[in-house]
């Protein structure tokens, strides 16, 4: 217990840190700052404190944008929900959130403030990081959906800080525990986030006794019951989001786990009407999938858009790296793709909202797409060929894998695809409010550009690619003061960014590997991979430095934005 004294709060002269306002951001809005300071806080106060304090009769936090007056304190928990809870809206609203039973929020408040040290740069992150991790391992915490809610959080939390293998470990927890109370089940909703019991499981109760009680709970109108039937379907919904994202960036086949798994959980509904506690009843997932068919314009959540997403990446990562370039996998993954973007109604086309803010939810879900088609089509198209290894953080090296279409159809819509993922940095939002996983989908299409730049794209096209690339770079750069990962591809790109673009390219050369109409042979790529790495002796012969030459993918490096200096921080933090 010792070594564990400082985490618990029982270090000497305990002292609030400081947090220093970072150039070029404004304040934190007052309406998330905490109140008065009155004693030392501690890693383990009650976790509700804070927000029940500042409430004490209301419940009702007010809209950030809300012009009100500065105040310099704000807890962990406050920048949680400032700046990380849209982009991962699982937990239960602040409003409702201190309502809870502090008991049953044991283990998951310790995660919630190590997440939100992220946005406290002077905070002791790794003091509240180890503090979770001995909640959640150290302390028999329970198997129920609380404890599946803490993992889910801390494996966001850790693949963000770039612990990549603990961040799987993790995530694999979280859903052997899910699995196990139920919670890819309908009725794990109405049990309060614990194991459905045994008599609900059995399929052939004739009393119906069984089935009258979850009609009750399932028709309850109880507005606080409602929401937090919605925060489990959320969290079932946020864990199959993160298996199958992390199997995506990492590209393993057999990864994406509950994409296999049998799930009768109903889709979330909108985020206004679960933050205002006005929950619809949830439809279900045979809904949304026959909703082409329907006469009926039935209207779906941008949640439900996300879901539809992340199971197309399913559908892409088990075509695996076939090079059977007849397997019918991989041309109905890519009319999914098609499918998706052409049956999305009018109003969830436009990322911004009548009321000027970008919708999260379909935010990641046009990020998934374009990703999952990067996935789809880069490995068949001409941009498998790179003069710099492809190689990142977030980006393992990818190899060429036949096709029965031409190279350049697979081209063509890799680079869009890359296109439209440079598109969505220029949203009007600060890039820190985005998921941590933008930066590894933002890598991903700096890659595809980089890879472009590299030796197929000159004129025109090159310098729009290479605007993009410096684009990139000014997101990273803004996105590395909060999530350690950022840094780190950050660092790899800049040094292959630094390769390509140093690297002589012969005329032509591009146009003989396009020719005969850009339908080219296994044995011709081969044959270009190999020249490939000719040139890369050739660059040596100059006296470029060989390890830089075999560094890890990057891109250009580039000058940063006007449009990431509005990005908000918090100001300065109290330590609770």
């Amino acid at each position: 217990m010792a070594r564990w004294s400082w985490a618990l709060g029982n270090r000497p002269n305990y002292r609030p840190y400081r947090v220093k306002r970072l150039k070029g951001v404004p304040r934190l809005p007052s309406h998330y700052a905490a109140v008065t300071k009155q004693r030392s806080p501690s890693l383990y106060s009650n976790p509700l404190e804070t927000l029940r304090n500042y409430h004490k009769n209301s419940t009702t936090f007010q809209g950030q944008h809300e012009h009100v007056p500065h105040a310099p304190m704000a807890s962990l928990i406050q920048l949680y929900y400032a700046y990380f809870h849209s982009s991962h809206p699982f937990m239960l609203p602040p409003a409702y959130l201190v309502k809870t039973n502090a008991a049953k929020l044991t283990h998951l408040m310790p995660v919630v403030r190590y997440i939100g040290s992220f946005f406290a740069p002077t905070a002791p992150r790794n003091s509240f990081r180890d503090a979770a991790e001995y909640t959640l391992f150290r302390q028999n915490a329970a198997r129920n959906g609380y404890t599946v809610q803490a993992m889910l959080l801390f494996a966001i939390g850790l693949h963000a800080a770039n612990e990549q293998e603990k961040s799987g470990q993790v995530k694999d927890a979280a859903i052997e525990i899910a699995l196990e109370i139920g919670m890819n089940r309908e009725e794990f909703a109405y049990f309060g986030g614990e194991r459905i019991p045994d008599d609900v499981l059995m399929t052939d109760n004739d009393s119906g006794s069984v089935d009258d009680g979850l009609d009750a709970k399932r028709n309850t109108t109880d507005p606080v019951e409602r929401v937090m039937q919605e925060s489990w379907r959320r969290t079932w919904w946020e864990l199959y989001f993160l298996d199958g994202i992390l199997a995506g960036v990492h590209q393993t086949v057999d990864g994406f786990r509950l994409w296999m798994v049998e799930c009768s959980v109903p889709l979330p509904c909108e985020e206004a009407e679960y933050n205002n506690g006005k929950i619809p009843p949830p439809r279900s997932l045979q809904e949304f999938d026959d909703r082409t068919f329907s006469d009926e314009a039935l209207e779906f959540s941008s949640y439900a858009y996300r879901v539809e997403a992340i199971r197309i990446l399913g559908q892409v990562l088990a075509c695996g790296h076939n090079n059977d370039p007849d397997d019918p996998r991989a041309d109905a993954a890519d009319a999914s793709l098609v499918n998706w973007a052409l049956h999305l109604p009018d109003e969830k086309k436009e990322l911004v909202g009548k009321d000027r803010k970008v919708d999260e939810m379909l935010f990641q879900a046009h990020m998934i797409v374009y990703a999952t088609s990067i996935y789809l089509h880069r490995p068949r198209s001409h941009l498998v060929v790179s003069l710099v290894s492809d190689e990142t953080t977030c980006t393992p090296t990818t190899g060429y894998t036949s096709s029965h279409h031409p190279v350049v159809f697979h081209t063509s819509k890799a680079v869009y695809a890359a296109n439209a993922i440079s598109k969505l940095v220029t949203l009007p939002t600060p890039l820190i409010k985005h998921s941590p996983f933008f930066t590894c989908v933002l890598t991903l299409a700096t890659i595809v550009h980089l890879s472009a730049c590299s030796w197929l794209l000159s004129g025109d096209e090159g310098y729009l690619a290479k605007e993009r690339i410096r684009l990139g770079i000014g997101a990273l750069k803004t996105l590395e003061d909060v999530w350690g990962i950022a840094g780190c591809v950050l660092q790899q790109i800049k040094a292959a960014s630094r390769e390509v673009f140093r690297f002589p390219r012969p005329e032509g050369w591009a146009a003989e590997f396009v020719g005969a109409g850009g339908i080219i042979t296994e044995e011709e790529m081969m044959r270009f991979i190999e020249e490939e790495g000719a040139l890369e002796g050739d660059v040596a012969e100059m006296g470029i430095d060989e390890d830089m030459v075999q560094g890890t993918a990057g891109l250009l490096v580039g000058v940063e934005g006007e449009m990431f200096q509005d990005a908000p921080v918090l100001d300065s933090w109290d330590g609770s």
